[in-house]
């Protein structure tokens, strides 16, 4: 019987052995897919733009519209990833020694993208067309050129007067066909860039294709484009969010509830939105250096980002990006420190009036106490908030702060008649950084040096920077100019605001992101498969 039980468990030991060892179901209805990851031709990407009134990119001021042109056309110099000026459509630029005139020449074998051969007849309609614009975005670009002719078919002389200052920057347009433009001024555009429309339905949709006369020599991968136009801009997300779109430039602060969606990656970059505290030095109090240094000692930089911009911002002690070509390549300066900011204030001699509970030091044989106004723009959300905490953290250590958030309109006046201590601020900086108007002091009245700042050593340092040509000297200009603003403080800088690309996972490669052009490396972007396949 003993035996029996134990043949018994023998033969139930071996069948479940051989059940474990036997191949595992699959319940019917599941798929098992796995994607092929691995670069490869084909697949169709979904882009929304605001359908602009015009084609022409001379002529449209539309961000969305900004930001297709770069797969559309070419500018004879463009903005690489370091913000450095660099040749794309033109093969050199030479100046005549002692002039500001320049022959610049156009690289051989241009064409557009239905074939026509790109001349120096395009450039100059270009020139003409921003020239005679009431309101081309690019208008101010031109104000250094006084005239420009054709010399022959692949070269063109630019007169730009007693100065060549910034010749590389007046020349960042995009070039655009005088055959087609010069016909048609609302024509489909047609450019030299890697993609060119082969369809187009008003109000609904425009498809582009790979421009096979592109100047770029690795074709791209994604061989469809289709640019879904959108009504307005708060529309974007809802797009998104649905599917309409497989791609978002998500320039809000909460950008991250991209990343909690399913199969999105976000790509982030630093935005041109430099935010700032400027200055009145028509007040004595603020005149003195060290109430400054106090002030920036104060402002506690990194809980504003992290408490209203939800991290999204990278501090900054100078309006020149860490990612330029003439970042000075310091660390910041200023870091939120209550007891250096007292220090500073000790320093400039103020002194604790127990009676009136306020500092105060005499300044040209007048009382002056640490009281100071602070104003920003009622339309603004975060700076709303971000004032309050300005406001806190600075009367923490002994200043009055008088607070007023005005409508935009209201403050522009205040801020134009001088009548502020404290304004906090923001400014779409170009990628060459010129802080000629920010903060020459010919630019007091009426230009962007807001505060009324007078150095006369940076003054010259500017001037120098616009009359010298080569990029090595105005690097080193820069360098000290960052140095200075760094010591003497013109303005109270804040941070600059970090946005992104919020994009389907589906697309894959190497997708890098910049302020200049979102579609940058466009060309190594693909679609996994089977998607390239399916759509």
């Amino acid at each position: 019987m003993k035996q029996k039980f134990i043949l018994l468990a023998l033969l139930i030991i071996l069948s479940l052995l051989l059940m474990s060892c036997s191949e595992p179901e699959i319940q019917g209805g599941t798929e098992v897919r796995i994607d092929n990851e691995s670069p490869g031709e084909g697949g169709l990407i979904n882009i929304g733009c605001i359908e602009p009134l015009s084609f022409n990119p001379l002529l449209v001021n539309s961000k969305s519209y900004g930001d297709i042109c770069k797969l559309l056309f070419n500018g004879l110099v463009e903005y690489d990833t370091n913000l450095k000026p660099v040749f794309v459509l033109a093969e050199t630029i030479n100046f005549v020694e002692g002039t500001g005139q320049a022959i610049v020449k156009l690289k051989e074998n241009l064409r557009w993208s239905d074939g026509v051969s790109v001349t120096s007849a395009d450039v100059k309609f270009t020139l003409d067309s921003i020239k005679s614009a009431q309101d081309s975005v690019y208008k101010l670009k031109l104000n250094h050129i006084v005239s420009y002719q054709i010399v022959d078919d692949v070269n063109i002389k630019i007169n730009f007067g007693n100065t060549a200052y910034n010749a590389m920057d007046a020349l960042s347009f995009p070039i655009i066909p005088k055959h087609i433009f010069g016909i048609n001024p609302n024509a489909t555009p047609l450019g030299t860039g890697p993609y060119k429309v082969v369809s187009y339905s008003k109000l609904k949709n425009m498809t582009l294709e790979p421009n096979e006369y592109s100047l770029q020599s690795n074709k791209p991968y994604i061989t469809k484009i289709k640019v879904n136009f959108i009504k307005d801009i708060d529309s974007f997300d809802t797009a998104f969010q649905s599917g309409q779109i497989d791609i978002i430039n998500a320039s809000s602060y909460d950008w991250e509830k991209y990343e909690e969606l399913r199969e999105v990656n976000t790509y982030k970059y630093l935005s041109r939105d430099y935010e700032f505290i400027a200055v009145n030095f028509q007040n004595p109090v603020l005149a003195e250096k060290e109430i400054r240094k106090a002030l920036m000692y104060s402002i506690n930089r990194k809980s504003i980002i992290e408490k209203y911009l939800l991290g999204n911002a990278l501090i900054t002690d100078t309006p020149i990006r860490y990612d330029s070509w003439m970042f000075d390549g310091d660390i910041n300066k200023y870091f939120y420190n209550k007891a250096d900011a007292q220090y500073a204030i000790n320093n400039a001699g103020f002194s604790y009036n127990e009676a009136s509970k306020t500092f105060e030091k005499e300044i040209d044989n007048k009382k002056q106490e640490l009281r100071l106004s602070l104003i920003t723009n009622s339309e603004n959300d975060y700076r709303r908030k971000a004032v309050e905490e300005i406001k806190k953290s600075l009367e923490d250590i002994g200043f009055i702060i008088d607070l007023k958030i005005l409508p935009f309109e209201e403050l522009k006046k205040q801020i134009d008649s001088k009548k502020f201590d404290l304004a906090l601020v923001g400014m779409n900086f170009s990628p060459e950084a010129d802080l000629y108007d920010f903060l020459h002091s010919s630019q007091a009245a009426g230009g962007k040096n807001y505060g009324g700042y007078v150095n006369s050593r940076v003054d010259l340092l500017l001037e120098q920077s616009h009359n010298v040509l080569t990029q090595e000297e105005r690097y080193v200009n820069y360098v000290e100019l960052q140095r200075i603003i760094k010591d003497e403080l013109p303005v109270l800088s804040l941070f600059y605001k970090e946005y992104a690309l919020a994009m389907r996972s589906k697309v894959k490669g190497e997708i890098q992101a910049d302020s200049e052009n979102l579609f940058r490396t466009f060309n190594n972007w693909y679609i996994t498969e089977p998607l390239r396949q399916n759509e």
